[in-house]
């Protein structure tokens, strides 16, 4: 007779648990943002240094994440959440420590290697809940992103008020800690594990491709457009991102099934992710500066750090709301309806920020 098989935990203690680890990463990843103006002010660095704290952990977590999710169905995706949840820590350490602006950017270097946290948190759904009930799990983490990055953009700026710079690094690295200790003791492993290969000569083109993209539209403005080092990162990440294609399409386990990629289902509901993601950041990343800036510069309102958080408080709030709704309204209607909801809600609301009211 087999032995009875061990009782799961309810869905809904491993739902509450990866929220928090979800809210956490997007808790410390933005609190940063409010943070950059005084950073190039004590690190006395350039503007455009000060943005590879953003490129950098930009970067690692594009590269990370299809990596580390493809760990994750093979060595337990709780251990990998984990691992990356660990990492985390290690990075916002460093940065909290750092006596100069490369030492930040390093620290946020590895913090970015988290950015699998949420591939691993719905592979998990997938495993552990109920099948009526992922789609509303799934909206719930995703929401977290907004909520969370909204809390620490306010948190962040109180902290740079009112304690220092650093402690924007060790209160990450704390809240960290406990999603951490708290995946590990209340999120079940997941049975469900897949032998695979790492593609890490596709890794290692992607990473190529990206990094230089990404430096030369960070060096843009001081090198010029025209020069010959934007020109040349430019051409290299195009001339690599082709072989990059054509090497995925051919390896056995690539790190993007560029065949999958084709189909019109897949790839345009990736573009859509791709824009909406760019607007949303963008503003996480824009609006606290914007706001910022003087009244004589004709844009900005002369926001403390602090103030500057507050504007992003009411969009976080709806955040927590739309992503559960979301998902419910996907489940009966599909998955179309809310993102057309969303996609036109979020273009009306950037229509204008002529005033503090509407920002």
């Amino acid at each position: 007779m087999n032995a009875a098989l061990p009782k799961r935990q309810h869905y809904r203690l491993t739902l509450a648990i990866l929220f928090f680890s979800a809210l956490a990463f997007a808790f410390a990843q933005t609190m940063v943002v409010p943070a950059l103006p005084e950073m190039q002010r004590q690190y006395n660095t350039s503007a455009t240094t000060v943005t590879f704290v953003l490129t950098a952990f930009l970067l690692t977590s594009a590269v990370a994440t299809p990596i580390l999710g493809r760990l994750g169905d093979m060595f337990g995706k709780e251990r990998l959440l984990v691992i990356v949840l660990t990492v985390f820590g290690i990075g916002s350490v460093v940065s909290a420590n750092a006596s100069s602006i490369e030492v930040v950017i390093a620290g946020r270097a590895i913090q970015g290697v988290a950015g699998a946290v949420f591939p691993l948190s719905f592979g998990i759904i997938r495993d552990e809940f109920p099948r009526e009930k992922v789609s509303t799990a799934i909206g719930t983490i995703s929401a977290t992103f907004g909520v969370g990055g909204g809390i620490g953009i306010v948190a962040s700026g109180l902290i740079i008020d009112n304690i220092g710079l650093e402690w924007i690094f060790w209160v990450s690295a704390a809240v960290i800690a406990v999603a951490t200790v708290s995946t590990h003791f209340f999120v079940p492993e997941s049975p469900v594990k897949s032998p695979a290969r790492i593609d890490w000569a596709g890794g290692l083109m992607m990473t190529t491709s990206l990094g230089a993209m990404l430096i030369a539209v960070s060096e843009g403005n001081t090198w010029g457009w025209g020069s010959p080092g934007v020109i040349g990162l430019l051409a290299l990440s195009v001339v690599v991102a082709i072989f990059w294609v054509r090497f995925e399409s051919r390896v056995p386990e690539p790190m993007v099934d560029i065949r999958v990629m084709r189909r019109r289902a897949v790839w345009t509901t990736n573009l859509v992710a791709f824009l909406v993601g760019f607007g949303m950041f963008g503003s996480f990343m824009l609006i606290p500066q914007l706001v910022q800036l003087t009244t004589s510069s004709g844009v900005g309102f002369g926001a403390s750090a602090t103030q500057s958080g507050l504007y992003m408080l009411p969009s976080s709030i709806f955040m927590l709301m739309a992503g559960p709704l979301a998902g419910w309204l996907g489940s009966r209607f599909g998955s179309r309806l809310p993102l057309r909801i969303g996609t036109v809600r979020s273009a009306s609301a950037s229509a204008s920020h002529s005033h503090r009211w509407r920002t």
